[in-house]
């Protein structure tokens, strides 16, 4: 079974074009190969009938004539007559005439007659009317051998060649061949038109098809009536179908990722004003109030007094760290004055003093020019929140962060050795946060990949459009 399965799937892999040439020469090889059969058969079966027909009236022609020459005893005359006759008769190989004793009274040997043929002659004798087929190194011969007519006790033995008629044979035969393999070069290039007619209109479908899944749409022209036609006219309402599907898709997935970056915009927005109101107002009544404190320690009376203003200040100094690390996780203002890599150095020295982690921080390129502001947030919020998952969800103690400007582009890895986790299973439930990671890389115009199994860590990379902006700061 397993070859035929070989030979199915070689069979199927051919092209249509081929297919059909093959075919073409196939049948006429196989044609060709029965008619030649067929007449080389009917040839052969023709030419034994002829030669032993040929034979008989041959015989029956000489026991007929030479009678004269015996009764005058005119043995010479006879010879030349058998001569003559064997000259003007192609076909005929030898004629003997032998009387009644097995002795040859005349034959067209010349001066050496073959030994074997006489002793067979002088068997053959007793059995006449009949027809024999003898294997020589010349060929086959046909016999006969006929009594002479006319009372005449004796016999005439005739042998027929079938050179020349196989030979004639063998010229049809050729002709023939050669007539087929015309007609079978004939009928491949026929083949071949044909199944370029048919085979051009399927190719330009198939390039088309690989033009619709790369985005264009082409109308075909439908230059036959047939089914190929058909299908063609179906290939084209199908691809408008698919162009106006693709254009809605295209408009709504561009209204989405405007309305999705409009939230984006509008929560950074709100993140900075909620920051800054932090900073500005609770932190600078925090303030205020920690320095009122401390006058009023100042002039307590009591020890006790002290204690108490001293531990509210402590209170107050803490609630000012929390809300300095809230606003920093917010919107840090140091993102928008300095920058992105002063920001990510900042952020990660807070991630380094509030958990138990190793952050190795690499950025290269960014030497006195800084990316787009939208580039610069989607890039900080994506390392905020990776870090932050590999620290919370993976438990990572040591965090590789690897950030590179190369010419018009930005690549971002994130590498850490946390709990890992199976990629799918998170994509279908996105508890992470990653469907979020990819909408910000898609907004930006980049890439998104991510790595990861159970035990082994998880590493990001993100590729995203420098869009240079060195205008500000």
């Amino acid at each position: 079974m397993l070859p035929l399965k070989k030979i199915k799937r070689y069979l199927l892999s051919i092209s249509l074009q081929a297919k059909i040439i093959g075919m073409v020469i196939g049948l006429t090889l196989f044609m060709g190969t029965v008619l030649s059969l067929q007449v080389s058969r009917y040839l052969n079966d023709h030419t034994i009938a002829f030669m032993e027909q040929e034979s008989k009236s041959m015989a029956n022609e000489l026991a007929y004539k030479i009678p004269d020459y015996i009764l005058i005893n005119d043995l010479y005359g006879l010879t030349r007559f058998l001569n003559s006759t064997r000259k003007n008769r192609r076909d005929i190989r030898y004629m003997v005439v032998i009387d009644a004793q097995g002795n040859i009274l005349a034959h067209t040997f010349g001066s050496r007659f073959p030994v074997e043929l006489r002793n067979h002659l002088r068997l053959l004798s007793r059995r006449q009317n009949e027809v024999q087929v003898l294997r020589t190194n010349e060929g086959l011969i046909w016999e006969t051998v006929l009594p002479v007519l006319q009372g005449w006790q004796g016999s005439v033995a005739v042998g027929v060649t079938d050179t020349f008629v196989r030979r004639e044979n063998q010229d049809f035969i050729h002709g023939l061949l050669l007539t087929t393999f015309f007609v079978g070069v004939t009928g491949i290039l026929c083949a071949m038109v044909l199944s370029w007619l048919i085979a051009r209109p399927v190719k330009e479908l198939l390039h088309a098809t690989h033009a619709i899944r790369s985005g264009k749409y082409p109308v075909l022209d439908p230059v036959s009536r047939d089914e190929v036609g058909a299908l063609t006219r179906a290939f084209n309402d199908m691809s408008n179908a698919f162009q106006v599907a693709n254009e809605a898709r295209r408009e709504k997935e561009t209204i989405s990722r405007n309305f999705l970056q409009k939230i984006i915009t509008s929560q950074e927005n709100e993140r900075k004003r909620i920051a800054r109101e932090l900073h500005d107002q609770t932190g600078q009544s925090l303030a205020s109030l920690s320095i009122g404190l401390n006058l009023l320690e100042r002039s307590a009376g009591s020890e006790d007094m002290r204690y108490r203003i001293h531990q509210l200040k402590e209170n107050i100094e803490q609630e000012l760290d929390a809300i300095h690390n809230l606003a920093l996780e917010l919107r840090p203002s140091i993102l928008d004055d300095i920058g992105l890599v002063a920001a990510l150095t900042m952020l990660v020295q807070n991630f380094i003093k509030i958990n138990t982690v190793d952050i190795q921080q690499n950025i290269v390129g960014f030497q006195e020019r800084r990316p787009s502001a939208a580039i610069e947030t989607c890039l900080y919020r994506i390392i905020q929140e990776a870090i932050h998952n590999a620290i919370r969800h993976g438990r990572a103690r040591h965090i590789s962060l690897f950030l590179e400007w190369a010419e018009t582009t930005i690549r971002l890895v994130i590498d850490d050795d946390g709990a890992g986790f199976d990629p799918d299973i998170l994509r279908q439930t996105d508890r992470l946060g990653i469907r979020g990671i990819q909408e910000r890389v898609e907004l930006a115009g980049g890439t998104f990949r991510l790595e990861s199994e159970p035990g082994q860590g998880t590493m990001i990379v993100v590729t995203v459009p420098a869009e240079s902006n060195t205008s500000r700061g």
